[in-house]
């Protein structure tokens, strides 16, 4: 019974009960706890001196875009927003990075520890995120705030990011039909959420899943190059091809749009036009508020305080250099994947997560938002930790049919 109890088994407890928490009530709780579970990372590899800094490709291109936004501070109409902006994913780059290092080296009883921290966080957000719904359509105040079916709407964007690598672990770990169970459970909720950017997100990423497992190397080819080539000429296509008037002229893509993704599709066009009045500086990092003159985008239609769109967002405010960059540092991770990563199912799985997250970025979230970086941080990490379990998987295999020695 000790040794069940142990502080390291009531921390790990902490942390999952944390974790979904913070995945419904309290998002902003993830920009405090990715930075602290790098740190018990660290601490339980022996400290920063043990922990060699991995330095990839990616890594280097968020540095020029980093390096890059903070110039941008010169000329943004907001600097000192600008300047806390610019500090704070700073810091969040350290703690990512540190991050990943560890976890580059995560021996099987830190992967094992994660696994655990997995089931039970999953199984915490998932039993929340019911009762938030029954209280909802019963009308039931919880914790003394009314919080209707709208609200919990980033959830289903947080569920998306995590299903296919958390339903992959356990499929390692031998729960194939909890594996499945839990994948079909977690996309209802999705749906239940009313998210319906995170609805068609997984939807796109679970074909990407099924083509990335029939032909890996392909489709992580295709998907590099039609990432690069789909951001960099992004301020084209939403000012002149995928504009508003041509999607509502359109019968087979109107019935697929309600009013919050018109908004979002007028937005883009709005800030597209931006860009190109100042293509090359860019307005400054933070200055998406204060570029909007007119109140509404449309008869309506009120303006926005960000594109609700990452790469437009991007060019935008750090111009022509910060949307290449941008370009190349998605491009890269599909580069990375089909480098590094090379059975079918962890390739799957890597182009999925990957998928569902380029499509929330183009469609919902604010490129500097910090508990979604954070979150993304953590979902790398988890993914590092699934390769490396992977891995061994399949090293256990090929040694179970080597033949036994003749004695």
């Amino acid at each position: 019974m000790s040794r069940f109890i142990s502080v390291e088994n009531i921390g790990i407890f902490i942390i999952s009960i944390l974790l979904s928490i913070s995945c419904i009530y309290s998002f902003k709780l993830i920009s405090f706890l990715m930075p602290l579970i790098s740190i018990l990372v660290v601490w339980s590899q022996g400290g920063i001196r043990n922990i060699s800094l991995t330095i990839t490709f990616p890594i280097v291109i968020l540095f020029l875009l980093l390096i890059w936004m903070g110039i941008t501070i010169f000329w943004t109409a907001y600097p000192i927003p600008a300047l806390k902006t610019f500090i704070l994913l700073c810091s969040l780059l350290f703690f990512g990075m540190l991050l990943i290092s560890a976890l580059t080296k995560a021996s099987p009883e830190l992967i094992d520890k994660a696994f655990l921290i997995i089931k039970i966080s999953g199984f915490f957000l998932i039993l929340l995120i019911t009762i938030q719904l029954c209280a909802d359509v019963f009308h039931v105040k919880l914790f003394n705030e009314s919080r209707r079916a709208h609200m919990i709407k980033p959830t289903g964007h947080i569920l998306g990011l995590t299903v296919f690598v958390g339903s992959a672990f356990l499929w390692i770990y031998g729960y194939r039909f909890l594996s499945l169970f839990t994948w079909f459970l977690i996309v209802i909720l999705i749906y239940l959420t009313l998210c319906q950017t995170a609805i068609y997100g997984v939807l796109l990423a679970s074909i990407i899943f099924i083509l990335s497992y029939a032909m890996p190397f392909w489709i992580t080819r295709i998907s590099m190059i039609t990432a690069y080539t789909f951001l960099v000429l992004s301020p084209l296509l939403y000012t002149y091809i995928m504009t508003p008037e041509v999607l509502i002229d359109t019968p087979q893509i109107k019935s697929l749009i309600n009013r919050s993704i018109f908004s979002r599709v007028l937005a883009w066009k709005y800030y597209s036009e931006k860009f190109f009045e100042q293509p090359f500086l860019g307005w400054g990092v933070e200055s998406s508020r204060f570029l909007p003159t007119e109140p509404e985008l449309a008869p309506g239609y009120f303006n926005l305080l960000h594109p609700h769109n990452n790469s437009i967002q991007v060019y935008s405010e750090l111009g022509i250099v910060g949307g290449i960059l941008f370009a190349l540092f998605f491009a890269s991770l599909f580069w990375l994947i089909e480098r590094h990563v090379k059975d079918r199912l962890s390739v799957a799985v890597c182009n999925a997560t990957l998928a569902f997250g380029f499509f929330a970025a183009e469609v919902t979230h604010n490129v500097w938002r910090s508990y979604w970086l954070s979150l993304v941080a953590l979902v790398a990490g988890l993914l590092i930790l699934f390769l490396k379990a992977r891995e061994a998987q399949l090293l256990e295999e090929v040694d179970h049919l080597k033949p036994s020695p003749v004695p």
